[in-house]
């Protein structure tokens, strides 16, 4: 019996001890902050040693499903100390997070298939949550979201207009001829930001395609989408990405599922635009009338006074109050083995001129999946249609488009506006009439856009001290591209010439790209030493196929290609692409030694021989000094980590530089080719950039975190155009001629000022500088073609041991330094307080001290009589220069409320109303670009002429001007 009874027992024992390790159930809970008892929104709630998680809602809630007990769960939010709890079953589980200044179990990426604890961090990463980059105010684009909130960072408007168009500088200036802007990277996918021109120049006589006020294309990307942004700033952090990291690397991942139950989220965004700052009209009287354009000029002034008064035809064409809306939609959630984001936004924004927009659907699905213990996915889809007015603006050369051109010289006692036929009369004070420009002309474009990330991850072998991992990820950026641009041929500066003019471009462009990484862990001396090693192959194909269709002489009305009697068409197409190899070993002893090495081999069919690999190594050192046993700390210093690091960049040179192509003639009606003036170099070379970095990061009083960090970085091998003699048979070519330098400092400073149980703040100060220098010009110093208009008028000058940033004049007939558009420092001030905790109030200050810009604009102005100020001793005593390059150099320094917000989270008392329906809301004003203060005289000291890509920043001609906005904000959680 005793034996039968024992047997009974251990099968029951038998069935029941699985039913218990494999039990079921939900744990819900509230997540509040330590100190003053408010809800803590967004925190990532994660079952340890898993992907399955959740993130809490406006209110702090959360809850979660857990296929098996006993478990952990890891708690972690920026700004918060993680916390781990062990739950053994279905329970409630409510949690306070404790504030921390540094933000030292932040996750950052340090190799392409590797990540590390930012406390363990040797390089000067910057980070930015979504919180950070849209919790304040709406932003239209992720790169203009930016401002203020990294150090090492310039960012340039390079237009105004709705969509943006941004230079985006990482430590400095990365290239003279070549491209500036960073590497952007969304879930693995290397993606397009070019700057697309519509071909508006060939109407308006403006002499380059980068004159033409495009956006670049990043502006596709709805910052609303995106959970975090990672932004290598250097070539030591930056590396490993090899060939294409030149100019720095940003890394954006988007927003992903969690386990648990189905969170929606609904926000809308209501606001409008106006223009920051207006010229104004100069103070004219009848005698200043006479003075500037004679005695016959007076009559019409007066008639204009009898009829009611001056015109201001700034106020008329840039006086617009754009209507903005911005509505968004998302699910997110999942189970134990599959997780998704889907999400949808709809953003329709009116510029400050009649007739121009910005328009963004969007349109997103990220899905991960656990196929078994061993293999796994992810996918991340976006389909993107963009849409722009972006009308004219900018550079030309009497096209009569440009509506600065037109206003510089336009007199506000005539009247341009239509008869009551309909009938725009000319304007006899410039070549076009502005009212016309902005009623019937157009320059538009579309943008349909796929963008398809994947990631697959198989886990080979788990033996405790041994982790072996397989990935394979990559993607594909689909980019169609339409402009199109019309000039009516009623037109005054068209009549007599193209009689109207059509512009259509069709540009597809394709990029691939895949990497396959193996990563092992292993955990040595007893796992007091923890390696990380990884390596890998990386390949990018880039495909474009650019064709733009032109019409002149048009039939009256007609507003398509075929109506045109004279038509042209040109086809460029392109292919490259680079291969590389990657390897990375990263070894940590305690956490108080963390190194590591790496390698990078890449080679292109940029380069002269596209079979040559170029190798980039980096090396880097951190010391946690309050991880060894002799640190005791002290009353302020509770932790200290020195750190260093090295690493090498390169960046090929453009399309077409290794080889001389061939140009189309037609002879007699015979069709046939002729060698381009400009003579390819089979031996060009990539840029490279090498780097050493060295710094600190301290935490002082628990409170304040301080991070300082100072860069020399050097670019040799700069690629540059130089005259060869005519008995070649060519022009010119472009060949490593150049070295330049950067260095600077960079400063973090965050601090949780309070946190008391009603009142909580928590600042952030970010200072940093850059200095560049030419270090080696192999040509004689030279006025850099497109990025400015001569010595006559100021340019950027390329001169050995001089600033890269220049900006030189002929003075007394010998090319000088007059300016510099680096800022002399920057700094942002950015604050968060919570109020009863009911109140969310924030504000971001950004100021710029020192730099210069030319402002063109006021030569315009001058030359037409219109300036504001010409009555003044000032500006008699500026007309009394004549025409010399130091008259347009204005100091270009400002401080700019960059963003301000105050938000309510309905209380729970109230939300009952609603039942179980809704979970949370808030409610919001904000504003951007608030308010600016500024010596500088005209719309904006953020301005460049030249786009985004180049030597950019610093040179004014009639922009785009910027626009302050102000928003209202509802956000709901179902």
């Amino acid at each position: 019996m005793e034996h039968k009874l024992l047997g009974k027992t251990f099968l029951w024992l038998c069935l029941l001890i699985p039913l218990i390790g494999f039990s079921q159930g939900t744990v819900s809970g509230n997540v509040t902050d330590a100190t003053y008892g408010g809800p803590v929104a967004g925190v990532n709630v994660v079952i340890k040693g898993t992907n399955t998680g959740t993130t809490t809602d406006f209110d702090g809630n959360y809850e979660i499903s857990i296929s098996s007990f006993p478990a952990t769960l890891v708690f972690s939010s920026l700004g918060y100390e993680t916390q781990e709890i062990r739950v053994t079953g279905a329970t409630v589980l409510n949690v306070s997070l404790g504030e921390s200044a540094t933000g030292l179990d932040e996750v950052v990426v340090t190799g392409l298939g590797t990540t590390i604890k930012r406390s363990n961090l040797a390089n000067a990463v910057s980070t930015v949550s979504s919180r950070e980059l849209v919790g304040t105010t709406a932003q239209t684009t992720l790169d203009g979201a930016l401002y203020g909130k990294l150090t090492g960072v310039n960012i340039t408007s390079s237009s105004g207009a709705p969509g943006g168009g941004f230079a985006l500088r990482l430590r400095g200036i990365s290239s003279i001829n070549g491209n500036n802007q960073p590497l952007y990277i969304v879930d693995g996918v290397y993606v397009n930001n070019a700057e697309i021109p519509s071909g508006l120049r060939f109407a308006s006589g403006a002499n380059r395609g980068n004159e033409e006020n495009s956006s670049n294309r990043i502006a596709d990307i709805d910052p609303n989408d995106i959970e975090n942004i990672e932004v290598l700033k250097g070539a030591s952090a930056a590396a490993i990405y090899g060939t294409r990291a030149n100019a720095g690397v940003v890394i954006i991942t988007t927003k992903r599922g969690r386990q648990g139950k189905t969170d929606i989220r609904f926000s809308q965004d209501t606001g409008f635009n106006t223009i920051i700052q207006k010229l104004g009209l100069r103070p004219w009287t009848a005698q200043s009338v006479e003075d500037t354009f004679g005695a016959a000029e007076v009559d019409l002034y007066n008639q204009a006074i009898a009829r009611g008064g001056l015109i201001d035809y700034e106020d008329e064409i840039y006086g617009e109050t754009g209507f903005i809306t911005d509505t968004r939609i998302s699910a997110s959630g999942g189970g134990d083995k599959t997780r998704f984001f889907v999400g949808a936004s709809y953003r329709d924004e009116e510029g400050i001129i009649k007739n121009t927009g910005f328009s963004r659907f969007s349109v997103r699905a990220n899905i991960d999946h656990e196929i078994s213990k061993t293999f796994s996915f992810s996918a991340s889809s976006n389909f993107v249609r963009s849409a722009s007015s972006r009308s004219f603006t900018g550079n030309e050369n009497e096209g009569g488009l440009s509506y600065g051109y037109n206003l510089a010289f336009t007199r506000p006692w005539i009247d341009l506006f239509p008869d009551e036929n309909g009938i725009y009369p000319d304007n006899p004070n410039s070549s076009g009439n502005p009212i016309l420009v902005r009623d019937l002309a157009k320059n538009e474009d579309t943008n349909n856009r796929f963008i398809q990330g994947m990631k697959f991850t198989a886990n080979i072998l788990d033996s405790g001290n041994n982790v072996v991992r397989l990935l394979f990820n990559g993607g594909i950026d689909y980019l169609a591209n339409e402009t199109y641009v019309y000039v009516p041929e009623i037109h005054q500066a068209q009549r007599g010439n193209q009689n109207g003019f059509i512009g259509v471009g069709k540009n597809i462009f394709t990029n691939y790209n895949y990497q396959a990484i193996g990563v092992w862990n292993h955990d040595a001396m007893g796992g007091d030493l923890a390696l990380t090693t990884q390596g890998g192959i990386s390949y990018l194909e880039q495909q474009a196929d650019l064709i733009f269709n032109q019409a002149t002489q048009l039939i009256p009305n007609q507003t398509n290609l075929g109506q045109g009697s004279a038509q042209s068409i040109t086809q460029t197409t392109s292919t490259v692409k680079e291969f590389g190899y990657f390897a990375q070993v990263e070894g940590n002893y305690k956490d108080q030694l963390i190194g590591t090495v790496g390698y990078r081999l890449d080679k292109s069919t940029l380069n002269g021989d596209p079979n040559k690999f170029y190798g980039f190594p980096k090396a880097s050192m951190a010391i946690n000094l309050h991880n060894f046993d002799f640190w005791e700390g002290s009353s302020f210093l509770d932790r200290l980590k020195l750190r260093a690091a090295y690493g090498e960049t390169g960046s090929s040179g453009a399309f077409g530089s290794a080889f001389t192509s061939l140009d189309q003639v037609s002879i007699g009606g015979n069709g046939g080719s002729s060698i381009n003036a400009l003579k390819g170099d089979p031996n060009i070379e990539p840029e490279t950039s090498s780097e050493f970095e060295v710094g600190f990061d301290a935490g002082l009083f628990t409170k304040v975190g301080l991070e300082v960090s100072y860069y020399n970085r050097n670019v040799n091998d700069l690629l540059l155009n130089r005259v060869v003699p005519t008995s070649t048979g060519f022009g010119s070519e472009t060949t490593n001629l150049a070295d330049l330098k950067n260095y600077g400092l960079e400063v973090g400073l965050n601090v949780n000022a309070f946190n008391e149980e009603n009142f909580v703040w928590n600042s952030t100060l970010n200072f940093w500088f850059n200095r560049s220098e030419i270090t080696r010009l192999d040509v004689p110093a030279f006025p850099q073609p497109g990025a400015g208009f001569g010595l006559g008028l100021g340019t950027f000058y390329i001169e050995e041991g001089k600033p890269v940033t220049q900006l030189a004049g002929n003075v007394n007939g010998v090319p000088t330094q007059i300016g510099n558009v680096e800022p002399d420092f920057q700094m942002a001030f950015n604050n968060n307080f919570t109020i009863f905790k009911q109140f969310d109030v924030s504000f971001l200050l950004q100021w710029k001290k020192g730099g210069d810009n030319i402002n063109l604009s006021k030569l315009l102005t001058d030359l037409g009589g219109t300036t504001p100020d010409l009555d003044t001793p000032a500006g008699q005593e500026r007309a009394g220069l004549g025409f010399v390059a130091e008259r347009f150099i204005e100091p270009a320094g400002y401080l700019r409320l960059r963003e301000a917000a105050i938000y309510y989270r309905l209380p729970q008392s109230a939300l009952d109303f609603f039942g179980d329906t809704v979970s949370a809301v808030k409610l919001g004003v904000s504003g951007r670009n608030i308010f600016t203060i500024t010596d500088y005289s005209s719309y904006d000291p953020e301005t460049s002429t030249n786009g985004g890509a180049g030597l950019s920043s610093g040179i004014e001609v009639t922009p785009f001007p910027s626009t302050k906005q102000f928003y209202f904000h509802l956000n709901v959680n179902f």
